[in-house]
């Protein structure tokens, strides 16, 4: 029982080191003593693994559940569905299979699920085991080919070394350390030359991003009056260098009844604009919560709101708004992947009657609209940048469809206050630095509060502000027009799998046939 419950607390350790910012070396054992105490056959080992899985899962986002009791418990049990499921799958056939058919499904079923868990309404991709990485970003710099499912991959096949390793060892068989040792160590040495050799084209972006540290819960949607905190956002942003070429502001940032189809005329928009006056190469990019009417004819949409008072249906967007002093037109970006619970009500067929969970984040609960194509905003110079906002800046490969639409620099805005002095605004902000490796991007990072920084394409940190801290940085990022093979293929790697995953269950199929007919001669 003590050597279980040892081997059990081991891996839940060596997984959630990484997002305790201790670097992703645990993770290339982080697997292994799951794998010894499986070799024992205990009953219950379900039991064992879902421990294991769910003390990861806590003891690494057990933050979420500062702004919501609910994400406490939705958190976990989902994502241990998406962990448990593909190991005790794996686990299953680990006794009744050839092994090399068992290791591939092993590593094939763990990314199937980590890609399912990221392109499904049930989304929390936090736990991907490439993410791991985000803290030392200067050992991945091959992300540029594979994306953080490359990272994946390199971990589950280590994991399978160093456990054959452990066998091996045991039985005085000392070769077997050179495949695990090589399988880290070549591609941390390719990961380590690519960061030093690699140089960015001089192609200088003035950016300024604003961090207004206003406190979600009491000043944010009912302490301070929507003029009072434009006010404490302007007058950071007046500092901002007279060249610059980009101002970025968190998330949610402005509240000025912004209906779309009448942003032209819109009185804080004019506002706005006549503030941009004094920066005339620059676009202000401007977190906003807008608003769609609906005419009668038009069809409603699964988010759509109906108020019966005042007769009409209407979309609500969590927006990314570019404004010049130049340009009469206001650019528009929607934010498309959505936080469940609080902007998105997942699978309403299925969960309608658990709608009175919705999480309320400051006023905008409920599902939001979405757009379908990710679209770019471009400054009175012609530089385009795509805007991540928020959790969007999660998903890898969803990132990459703005710099395959010509995004030649990225912004992420976000309010990372709902959760306080926590691990959390600091893991949202490491995995900015994969995103910047993945597509070779500059990043401007502006969040409300928690780090705003500035983040160059090999994923260093140029400059930030810390958290709680009310403050303007202003600096140089390079733009970038070139696409990374990543880029250009998308998370192939996961294709990949799911080829290879096909392939060993059709083998598996048919060596049981065969082998049961032999059985029968």
């Amino acid at each position: 029982m003590i050597k279980k419950l040892l081997l059990t607390l081991l891996s839940a350790l060596f997984l959630a080191l990484p997002w305790w910012g201790c670097g992703g070396w645990s993770l290339f054992i982080a697997f292994v003593p799951l794998l010894l105490l499986g070799d024992m056959r205990p009953r219950f080992y379900w039991l064992w693994a879902a421990l294991a899985f769910t003390l990861w899962n806590v003891s690494t986002t057990w933050w979420v559940g500062i702004a919501t009791p609910v994400a406490t418990f939705g958190i976990p049990v989902g994502s241990l569905f998406f962990t448990l499921l593909p190991f005790m799958l794996f686990h299953w056939f680990r006794f009744r299979a050839p092994q090399p058919i068992a290791w591939a499904l092993f590593v094939t079923l763990w990314i199937a699920f980590e890609s399912l868990f990221m392109n499904n309404e049930i989304s929390f991709p936090w736990l991907t085991l490439g993410y791991g990485f985000a803290d030392t970003p200067q050992i991945v710099q091959w992300y540029e080919l594979t994306g953080s499912f490359g990272g994946s991959l390199w971990v589950l096949v280590g994991n399978i070394l160093f456990y054959l390793l452990w066998k091996n060892w045991r039985a005085r068989r000392w070769r077997a350390a050179l495949p695990a040792i090589l399988w880290v160590a070549l591609p941390v040495a390719a990961s380590l030359v690519r960061y030093a050799t690699y140089e960015e084209a001089e192609n200088p972006v003035r950016v300024a991003v604003v961090q207004p540290n206003i406190d979600p819960y009491n000043e944010k949607f009912g302490g301070l009056t929507a003029d009072q905190q434009r006010d404490i956002i302007l007058d950071l942003a007046k500092d901002a260098p007279r060249d610059v070429e980009f101002i970025v502001t968190p998330e949610t940032s402005f509240d000025g009844d912004f209906w779309l189809g009448g942003l032209d005329g819109n009185a804080e928009i004019d506002t706005l604009r006549r503030f941009m006056a004094r920066f005339p190469k620059a676009e202000l990019i401007a977190g906003a919560t807008t608003l769609l009417r609906y005419d009668e004819e038009m069809p409603h949409k699964r988010w759509t709101r109906t108020d019966s008072l005042w007769g009409i249906s209407y979309d609500v967007y969590n927006s990314a708004l570019g404004i010049s002093a130049a340009d009469p037109k206001v650019q528009v970006y929607h934010k498309s992947k959505l936080v469940v619970g609080a902007e998105l009500f997942p699978y309403p067929k299925v969960f309608g009657a658990l709608k009175f969970l919705n999480i309320d984040l400051g006023g905008i609960s409920g599902s939001l609209g979405m757009q379908e194509c990710r679209s770019l905003i471009t400054n009175p110079e012609g530089i385009r940048a795509g805007v991540a906002i928020c959790y969007e800046s999660v998903y890898g490969g969803y990132y990459t469809e703005y710099v395959r639409r010509g995004a030649q620099v990225m912004f992420i805005i976000t309010n990372d206050g709902w959760w306080g002095d926590t691990p959390g605004y600091r893991q949202h902000f490491s995995f900015a630095r994969l995103r910047a490796v993945e597509t070779r991007r500059s990043i401007a990072r502006s969040a409300n509060t928690g780090i705003s920084g500035l983040i160059d394409q090999r994923g260093d940190v140029i400059d930030r502000i810390g958290w709680d801290e009310r403050a303007l940085l202003a600096g140089r990022i390079n733009a970038n027009d070139t696409l990374t093979p990543y880029v250009r293929g998308g998370d192939y790697i996961v294709r990949l799998c799911l080829l290879v995953l096909g392939l060993c269950l059709l083998y598996y199929v048919a060596w049981r046939f065969r082998k049961r007919s032999l059985l029968e001669e």
